[in-house]
């Protein structure tokens, strides 16, 4: 019997459906793994404004800038610890297929991260954010997806 596994996420929060069946139909419960990232709202993580500068010429003073960006480095870190979760199962060959769904960003920074072993289980990716599906819909999704 193959184990496949379908990962959904985007870069906040992650659900891994373990053990999906896709040949039955109707409603399945597989074991679910959800992740989530410590959501400071974007505004909170911004709401620190950067000081201000005194020009070295002049009495002028100006607004420092950002010199990244705190969400999105949030967010690669979130999806960075889901890889390392999804490579550790792949070690111990916790599911032998798996489904990668995610919103475009995140599918692109799990690619350049996740380890070869799962990478070689990585049957299919789709690059939409289906996080927010309830399972049955989620399962239907990657099903028809996969028809395609």
């Amino acid at each position: 019997m193959t184990t496949t596994w379908i990962l959904a996420a985007d870069g906040n929060q992650a659900r891994l459906l373990k053990g999906v069946n896709f040949f039955k139909d109707g409603h399945q419960s597989p074991e679910q793994e959800i992740f989530q990232l410590d959501t400071k709202r974007v505004q909170d993580i911004m709401a620190d404004k950067p000081g201000r500068s005194h020009s070295s010429v002049g009495h002028g003073r100006s607004a420092m800038e950002y010199s990244s960006d705190p969400v999105r480095e949030k967010q690669q870190k979130f999806t960075s610890d889901v890889a390392s979760k999804l490579d550790m199962y792949a070690q111990e060959g916790a599911f032998d297929r798996l489904v990668l769904c995610a919103a475009p960003q995140t599918l692109g920074h799990l690619r350049s991260i996740l380890s070869p072993a799962t990478r070689a289980k990585t049957m299919v990716e789709i690059c939409k954010d289906y996080s927010n599906l309830p399972t049955d819909k989620l399962i239907s999704s990657v099903r028809s997806a996969m028809a395609h």
